[in-house]
């Protein structure tokens, strides 16, 4: 841990002090130009993506401690490439257009739908109410014709005789 901090200083050391030269422009080129492009490069969907990323492994360390980070540790793999295969930034991004435009264009039926929300599960509710009150009829058989429970039952069979069916 010591060696990782003295080199950090060290670094930050040779970049101040010499800024014009080589050392210094080669620390400056690796050290802050590289990560300023790789920054500059990411989209709004891997920065939402690597946020729940995060999110997922800060929840699994709080839930499950030790074995969270283990679990965690095992799907971060994973995910990654599958990150890396689909590009799943431009799903994140399409999802994200998509909401704003449903947002902006049906704003008001979406308030309508939300205010009339309590009067339809107020509906539902009563309906199956009176349903639940209602005596239940029960079914006659149409024409005299035997149910399951009416009639003769299974007959015993002769003493030689071995069924394997039940038909």
């Amino acid at each position: 841990m010591l060696i990782v901090c003295g080199l950090t200083a060290l670094l930050c050391a040779g970049l101040l002090l010499s800024p014009g030269s080589a050392l210094g422009k080669a620390l400056r080129r690796g050290l802050v130009e590289a990560p300023a492009h790789a920054l500059n490069r990411l989209g709004r969907g891997r920065i939402v993506f690597f946020t729940l990323l995060a999110a997922a492994g800060f929840t699994l360390a709080l839930l499950f401690e030790a074995e969270g980070l283990r679990l965690f540790g095992l799907m971060l793999p994973d995910l990654l490439v599958w990150f890396a295969v689909f590009d799943v930034g431009v799903f994140i991004d399409a999802l994200l257009i998509a909401g704003t435009i449903l947002a902006a264009s049906s704003l008001g039926e979406a308030r309508a739908r939300v205010a009339a929300l309590p009067r339809m599960i107020a509906g539902r509710v009563t309906r199956y109410a009176a349903r639940a009150r209602r005596p239940r009829r029960s079914r006659a058989r149409p024409g005299g014709v035997p149910g399951d429970g009416d009639g003769r039952g299974w007959l015993p069979q002769a003493a030689g005789y071995r069924a394997f069916s039940m038909a």
